[in-house]
């Protein structure tokens, strides 16, 4: 894929877009608009403008606001004066929900019927249960020895 070819329109877009610095423009167009600005007097004008403009811009400070005036400003926003989690009704409401879930959990497992209820106990299910996997795996497995 060769070079793309410039044009005043586009170069002109290019700087209006991405400034007069060729390190901001895209790496695919950096080569073309250069040279255009080397060769074309117009394209050398507009860059020459863009620097100004550049430059204007890299020394200007944006003075900040007063502090009073933010002050104001907070103070008379609503909502900003309690936090959401200092307020009131953000604790009871999550005391409210704590406490119903651990009511749930008690009853829950107060009115579950017991894991064996109902089950013969297999002696070979009872010790498959208590496996620790210290053996290894395809090792000698002896249901007789569980009585």
């Amino acid at each position: 894929m060769g070079v793309p070819v410039m044009d005043q329109d586009r170069f002109d877009r290019l700087v209006d877009t991405y400034g007069a610095a060729p390190w901001r423009w895209p790496e695919g167009e950096r080569e073309a608009a250069t040279r255009f600005a080397q060769e074309s007097p117009a394209a050398a004008e507009k860059l020459a403008r863009a620097r100004m403009l550049d430059d204007a811009l890299d020394v200007w400070e944006l003075a900040g606001a007063p502090a009073a005036l933010r002050e104001r400003i907070i103070a008379s926003s609503p909502g900003w004066r309690i936090p959401v989690f200092r307020r009131p009704r953000f604790w009871w409401a999550s005391a409210g929900l704590a406490s119903a879930c651990a009511l749930g959990m008690v009853v829950g497992a107060a009115a579950a019927p017991p894991l064996t209820a109902g089950r013969e106990t297999d002696p070979v299910a009872a010790l498959a249960t208590q496996y620790d996997g210290s053996a290894p795996f395809g090792g000698a497995f002896d249901p007789g020895a569980v009585s």
